[in-house]
């Protein structure tokens, strides 16, 4: 019984030996580990161990930990900076290049939408979309009837000329008694009662034409102004072009502002180009410039310089140039794209 109480002793203090032993590899795997994890380099070769229960191993069994720089992660970072400085440099010549070939839009030189300056029914149309035009046309009339009436009435007025020829005979009759009157008077034939009232009578038939002349003055002003007022009723095109858009329907009812009758004049064609500072130094106003249009074919234009701004634009470096393009075969549609061509871009090569 004494042997078998010992014999149990000694097993249990073996296992816990052996306990105690493999807690001990344990923690020195984990600091070799740890050491292997070291910024600035990385392992070889390193040994591995079973983690198991057992004597410790030799020193002989282990395998070398050797430590070098990380070269192979230093070329790849550098690498990673060279593409992306490459990038940004690329990045930055494509918003240059989109700069310099920023384009321009070829509008016409002259638009209008005309609109009503009265109110009342569309009556009449006298043009349609598309129909050529001359300055002062009459394109299309707002019912203008009472106010048609009104002019006539006022030049009822301003034609009164019987009323004032009647009082300029007055006058006339009156001076030619007052004459005879005062010759009398010198002969002790008339008193001077009747010279005064002679006098008098000329007075009233000056006064009588004066204010029928004034009256005239007003009834021509009222003429004017009521013609002013029935020209309202007009649409009319200020300069020559081309009817582009018609917006009410014959019959309808516009409102005073509303648009009638769009015109452009498309004989020229107006763009606003952003260049370059270093293309502008040498241009001046009235030279001509070679653009290439954004049309079927690319076809290149010569367009005339018109404007050059005396303010840089700071984001992009470039100025703001106005030409005109010739158009007076109506060839071009307005609304297309103009860039500055290649040929065009030189510092001297369309320079006249």
């Amino acid at each position: 019984m004494k042997f078998l109480t010992n014999g149990y002793a000694s097993v249990l203090s073996i296992a816990l030996i052996g306990v105690a032993f493999g807690l001990w590899t344990r923690d020195a795997n984990s600091n070799t580990k740890q050491a292997s994890e070291t910024p600035g380099g990385r392992f070889i070769s390193e040994h591995v161990r079973s983690e198991g229960l057992g004597p410790e191993p030799s020193a002989a069994s282990h395998s070398p930990i050797t430590l070098e720089p990380s070269t192979e992660v230093s070329v790849a970072d550098t690498k990673f900076e060279l593409n992306r400085h490459s990038t940004e440099q690329t990045q930055r010549s494509n918003v240059a290049s989109e700069v310099e070939m920023l384009p321009g839009i070829a509008h016409p030189l002259q638009v209008a939408e005309i609109s009503a300056a009265a109110d009342g029914p569309l009556w009449k149309l006298f043009v349609a979309e598309g129909d050529p035009v001359s300055a002062d046309t009459v394109l299309a009339l707002i019912d203008n009837r009472v106010a048609l009436a009104s002019v006539i009435a006022a030049q009822s007025s301003a034609d009164r000329q019987a009323m004032l020829e009647a009082a300029k005979a007055k006058v006339s009759l009156a001076e030619q008694f007052l004459n005879r009157i005062q010759q009398a008077a010198s002969k002790k034939a008339a008193s001077g009662l009747e010279v005064d009232e002679a006098s008098s009578r000329l007075s009233e038939a000056k006064a009588a034409l004066h204010e029928g002349l004034e009256s005239q003055r007003d009834a021509f002003a009222r003429l004017k102004i009521e013609q002013a007022r029935l020209e309202t009723y007009e649409i009319r095109t200020p300069f020559d072009g081309t009817v582009i858009k018609i917006y009410p329907h014959l019959g309808e009812t516009v409102s005073r502002g509303a648009p009638i009758v769009k015109i452009a004049d498309i004989n020229r064609l107006r763009s606003d180009l952003h260049i370059p500072l270093s293309l502008v130094a040498s241009r001046r106003v009235g030279q001509s410039l070679e653009l290439r249009a954004d049309l079927p074919g690319h076809p290149l234009l010569n367009a005339k310089i018109l404007f050059i701004a005396p303010l840089i634009d700071a984001a992009t470096q470039t100025i703001r140039v106005v030409v005109e393009i010739e158009n007076s075969n109506k060839q071009l549609p307005a609304g297309f794209a103009v860039r500055l061509s290649h040929t065009g871009a030189g510092s001297d090569s369309n320079i006249q």
